[in-house]
């Protein structure tokens, strides 16, 4: 069975949003989208701490 779909979604100004069945996918596009654009380095756990249902 899959896992459940999980989004991120970033500031609203900012409009990032992403969704994955995949834990570890999300985890890594989200940290790659702080330190792109944010200039912030997030943790996987500040990261999970974000997840929501989608």
């Amino acid at each position: 069975m899959a896992e459940k779909l999980k989004k991120i979604e970033c500031d609203p100004k900012c409009g990032f949003m992403v969704q994955s069945h995949d834990e570890k996918e999300l985890i890594e596009i989200a940290k790659e989208h702080a330190k792109k654009f944010h200039n912030m380095t997030a943790t996987d756990e500040q990261v999970k701490g974000m997840m929501k249902d989608a």
